[in-house]
């Protein structure tokens, strides 16, 4: 029985390693945290050798060839594909400076993706996601393989189900203040507590717009901030690592290509 005991043992380990190692590269790796009604910014305090993109310094309009994110001498990454709007009621933190886009109207180019490759691989992405609707996607990638996914619909539901989730509603800018109050605005947080991503992709297919600001990158953090709406333990046993596979993969096949373009929270 003893014997038979150690085997087991020994063999349960073996499965517990290869289902580590043989971890679908989809299998969820974020926890995903969403900070109070009105906030715009990261909580950098938190952030280990974090870097914030405002675009306030960029040419507003749109270019093919994006431009180099460089911070002093150290260049953190590129943006490719881009579009630089002045503020107005869809984006722009603290309703002043610039902000970024990917809107095919807007740019005049049929602009339906912008890319950030990074320098260094990451292990945190945060950014103010305002006028959100269902077109907009957000996709991580580590050497060319998809990680996480996540589309407006599902910043929409997580923001539902907080307390005071009809405050993310409109802009909360003083100069904008309520206005396209269909839409929510919120900054979100993405922790890779499995690994590192070094591209992160930006998507909007359809004539809206995906707006966005003070886009911060670190490569560690401290700790988990913000109001935690999807978590994954940062060690997981063999029943861990099945149901994060199960749920990425239920998430994927349950998500649908084209939703109600306007999602109103209450």
């Amino acid at each position: 029985m003893k014997n038979l005991l150690i085997k087991s043992a020994i063999a349960s380990g073996v499965v517990l390693s290869l289902a580590t190692v043989s971890r679908p590269v989809m299998a969820a790796s974020f926890t995903i945290s969403i900070e109070n009604a009105g906030v715009q910014n990261a909580q950098l305090s938190n952030l280990v050798n974090a870097n914030v993109q405002t675009f306030d310094a960029q040419t507003q309009g749109y270019s093919a060839t994006g431009f180099q994110w460089n911070e002093g001498t150290t260049n953190i990454g590129s943006y490719k594909n881009t579009l630089i709007m002045n503020p107005d009621q869809y984006g722009a933190a603290g309703g002043t400076g610039k902000y970024f886009d990917v809107d095919t109207n807007r740019s005049g180019n049929g602009q339906t993706v912008s890319t950030l490759n990074l320098t260094t691989a990451q292990s945190y992405f945060g950014l103010w996601w305002s006028a959100g609707d269902a077109s907009n996607v957000l996709e991580f990638y580590s050497k060319g393989n998809l990680v996480e996914r996540i589309t407006t619909a599902d910043v929409a539901s997580y923001i539902g189900k907080l307390p005071n989730s009809g405050g993310y509603n409109g802009n909360p800018t003083s100069t904008y203040k309520g206005q396209d109050s269909n839409e929510p605005f919120a900054f979100i947080n993405f922790y890779d507590v499995a690994g590192t991503f070094d591209q992160v992709k930006f998507t909007n297919i359809g004539g809206t717009g995906f707006e966005s600001d003070n886009h911060t990158v670190a490569t560690g953090y401290k700790s988990i901030t913000g109001n935690v709406v999807t978590a994954v333990p940062e060690s997981s046993s063999l029943l861990g690592v099945f149901a994060i596979g199960f749920v990425g993969a239920a998430s994927v096949m349950t998500r649908r290509a084209k939703k109600k373009s306007v999602l109103q929270l209450s």
